[in-house]
């Protein structure tokens, strides 16, 4: 059986060298077959292209040529020229220089060797000039023989014609753009070249000799083409270019120039190359097949288990992220809730309602921040996440993350405590709601995991770096149930948890870690993490962060009903399809002092506006989500109209997307500026004392 395997081997070996090498031989062939096919190709273009050049050259020449009989037979005057109106663009030179039309329209030409020429010549003429306030032409030339025109002499006509007409034939794309034909004197310049080609990449340069010689073709090659550009013969090379082959063929044209033909040959010949790629495609399949029928079963039982793995995953992924989202807005909703039930618990005690409404519109706030956050995880994957570069508060910053989670503390009965030193820089440059939204994930996960009677501890200090630039550092430290090894390695990754949500009975994030690390990371900062299991977890967050003195900080402006006198009684229109926030919207306006006209559309907008007179309303105040007509088409009919005020009356957006592309997108409809929901009593206030007179 051995021997007989041997045999069998190498058999099947001798078959598949006489194979290779049959493959080989006819790959080959093909191979010349296409070189072969290729060149011919391009000749016949050359030769097109010459023809092509030759009768337009021979229609213009028999034009002129016949226009220079008419005017010497019969010796026409200007005022009877019907005869020859028929010729278009059609020139006088007069002995004195002087180039007029036959209506008596001077021009001013470029020197020509070729108009001066035509003087002692008796045949026609061709060449290429610029007229003055009209451009390129070219021209074409017969003499005159004492023609003299309203007692002036006259030695030669000559016809115009566009520049492009020469050019659209001699210097054009060939082959689907890839090649180029080019218009090139005899010192290697190129006079003309196609606007639109690939090969203008490769012979971009201004002489085609110098461009060839920078791409290290061989010196003979060149030499030969300088030769037959200077002596006018044909000749024809082939040359690798920048790793392409390309063809390289010039035949004269005129006038000392020749046409310059450059093709990538293997663009050339395609149903040759197709074939060719079918053989080779045919055996590859017919060595395939076999190995295709055996795959076919076995991709059936993978993809199968797959399908199975992926749908467990989808479903897993859709509970997680349904968990995460929850994890993030939990914490300031708590907050929110538990400082509600204070505040209906103590309604007769006026301090302890106005303590417990300043932070429940903090937590508020910041439940607004997250739950952008959360829908800017794909931003932030995506890289298109913006860090804001603004001053704050360090002091601020850190009682605020206290004050979000002092009702969860409370309620496991854990010991929180802030540890910081007693004096330290509070003013800094950069993105409070992005170090805030780090802290308050940590946080609120170490409360979470955190038994009862346990301790979590927010430590902060700071390091001073080089000039202005300081390291502050974040430390989140917990008496929890901790994390494994195996956890850590990956528990910045997305939708990663210590145990299922299913099983544990402490409900992990996931989500909160990815967004903390990528936020970190966006702030150019660095984050990790020690723990323990059944110990505790301990994460340091180390930002630079530029310092600033606290007097640069902007001032909080507590909210106030108190407004410029002037701004009282004024109409404000307002469009909003929930009538909550029409009616919460336009209760602010009223408590400062507006009389507010509600619409629940855009067409409503619109229309009011309209109807109304010059100076009724001191601002438009638009939703962006409406129906019938969004707010930013309100917008832009409203300017668009034809009302007084249309250009000047200032259009305000309030939209709950508050990303910067809708506030930009505000912008570009026309509106002076975006209001971001909820609204905030103390932007509106500034809104209005900025756009109203």
């Amino acid at each position: 059986m051995k021997k007989r395997l041997w045999r069998v081997t190498i058999l099947l070996a001798a078959l598949l060298l006489s194979e290779i090498f049959l493959f080989i031989a006819t790959y080959r062939n093909l191979n010349q077959s296409i070189q072969n096919e290729r060149i011919d190709s391009i000749e016949q273009m050359s030769t097109l292209i010459s023809e092509k050049l030759l009768l337009l050259r021979q229609h213009y020449d028999d034009m002129v040529r016949q226009a220079a009989y008419i005017i010497t037979s019969n010796q026409v005057r200007f005022q009877d020229m019907e005869t020859l109106l028929a010729f278009e663009q059609l020139y006088l030179l007069a002995e004195d220089g002087s180039c007029v039309s036959l209506k008596g329209e001077k021009i001013v030409l470029s020197e020509s060797e070729e108009i001066k020429k035509l003087r002692t010549s008796d045949a026609v003429r061709t060449d290429f000039c610029t007229v003055q306030t009209k451009g390129d032409f070219w021209i074409f030339m017969s003499p005159l023989t004492n023609v003299t025109i309203d007692n002036k002499k006259f030695f030669g006509v000559i016809m115009l014609v566009d520049a492009n007409t020469y050019s659209e034939i001699a210097a054009t794309a060939l082959y689907e753009n890839q090649g180029a034909s080019y218009v090139v004197n005899r010192l290697g310049v190129i006079e003309l070249r196609p606007t639109e080609s690939t090969a203008n990449y490769y012979f971009g340069g201004y002489n085609l000799l110098h461009i060839l010689r920078d791409k290290n073709v061989d010196e003979q090659q060149i030499l030969a083409l300088q030769q037959g550009l200077e002596q006018q013969h044909k000749v024809e090379f082939t040359a690798k270019i920048e790793g392409e082959t390309w063809r390289i063929q010039s035949f004269p044209e005129s006038e000392g120039n020749s046409i310059v033909i450059a093709v990538p040959i293997s663009i050339t010949a395609q149903s040759t190359f197709y074939g060719m790629c079918q053989v080779i495609i045919m055996i590859v399949l017919t060595l395939l097949t076999v190995v295709a029928m055996a795959a076919v079963w076995i991709y059936y039982y993978v993809k199968n288990g797959q399908q199975i793995k992926l749908e467990q995953a989808k479903a897993a992924l859709k509970s997680d992220f349904m968990n995460k989202v929850s994890h993030d807005i939990r914490t300031p909703l708590t907050a929110v809730i538990g400082l509600n039930d204070l505040l209906l618990r103590n309604a007769d005690k006026p301090d302890i309602v106005a303590d417990c409404a300043q932070k429940a519109k903090k937590s508020g706030e910041y439940l607004v921040s997250i739950i952008n956050d959360v829908l800017d995880m794909s931003r932030i994957e995506n890289g298109k996440l913006r860090i804001s570069h603004t001053a704050f508060d360090m002091k601020e910053l850190l009682e605020t993350v206290v004050q979000l989670e002092t009702f969860p503390v409370a309620e496991k009965g854990l010991a929180f405590r802030l540890d910081c030193p007693n004096n330290f820089h509070r003013g800094y440059l950069g993105d409070a709601v992005r170090i805030k939204q780090c802290l308050v994930n940590l946080v609120s996960n170490a409360v979470k995991f955190t038994p009862e009677h346990g301790t979590v501890t927010l430590t902060y200090r700071e390091e001073m770096e080089s000039g202005i630039y300081a390291r502050t550092i974040f430390i989140v430290e917990d008496t929890g149930i901790g994390m494994s090894e195996e956890f850590m390695q990956h528990m910045f990754h997305p939708f990663e948890q210590e145990q299922s949500s299913l099983t544990s009975a402490h409900v992990g994030s996931g989500l909160g870690l990815a967004i903390v690390h990528s936020l970190v990371t966006l702030m150019k900062g660095t984050i990790h993490a020690e723990s323990t299991l059944d110990q505790g977890s301990r994460f340091v967050i180390e930002l630079p962060l530029e310092r600033t003195v606290l007097s640069e900080l902007s001032p909080k402006e507590e909210p106030s009903d108190e407004l410029p006198v002037y701004l009282r009684g004024k109409r404000i229109l307002l469009a909003e399809d929930n009538d909550i926030n029409r009616e919460i919207v336009a209760e602010l306006l009223d408590g400062l002092g507006f009389v507010v006209d509600g619409v629940v559309n855009g067409a409503e907008a619109v229309e009011c506006f309209q109807n109304s007179s010059s100076g009724y309303y001191s601002m438009i105040l638009v939703d962006i989500q409406m129906p019938v007509m969004n707010g930013l088409e309100a917008a832009v009919a409203i300017r668009s109209s034809a009302h007084m005020d249309s250009c000047s009356i200032p259009i305000i957006a309030l939209s709950a997307n508050a990303f910067d592309e809708d506030m930009e997108n505000s912008l570009a409809h026309g509106m002076q500026a975006h209001i971001s929901k909820p609204v905030e009593i103390g932007v509106l206030k500034k809104i209005l004392v900025k756009y109203i007179d």
